[in-house]
């Protein structure tokens, strides 16, 4: 009986040595994979692979940014166009004015020379 018990504590004994060398075997792997040169490789990849995607998530999100700047500080295409067409009859009535007037005309680049 008492050989049997012994027998049992070995075998326990040795199953629970094998998992802790089964274990640190893992992480001596995973260390040594870190530092080689294809895990060092791996490693680069993956740090470029994030640059580039927070690069692109940078780049939406700055186009977003302008998009709404843009949307909120622009007039709009009509409010330009109306613009437009105010300068152009004020300038019409400054020529009409300075034609009538026989004086000085914005639009004549030739005045002064």
């Amino acid at each position: 009986m008492k050989r049997l018990f012994w027998i049992g504590v070995g075998v326990g004994v040795t199953v629970l040595v094998l998992r802790q060398v089964g274990r640190l075997n893992n992480t001596v792997g995973r260390v040594a994979h870190a530092v080689s040169p294809a895990g060092i490789a791996d490693s680069i990849t993956e740090l470029a692979t994030t640059a580039k995607e927070l690069g692109e998530t940078f780049r939406a999100s700055m186009a977003e940014n302008e998009a709404a700047l843009t949307a909120a500080l622009l007039p709009s295409e009509e409010e330009q166009a109306r613009a437009a067409r105010v300068r152009e009859e004020r300038r019409a009535a400054d020529r009409r004015a300075a034609a009538e007037s026989g004086g000085y005309d914005p639009d004549d680049e030739n005045e002064f020379f």
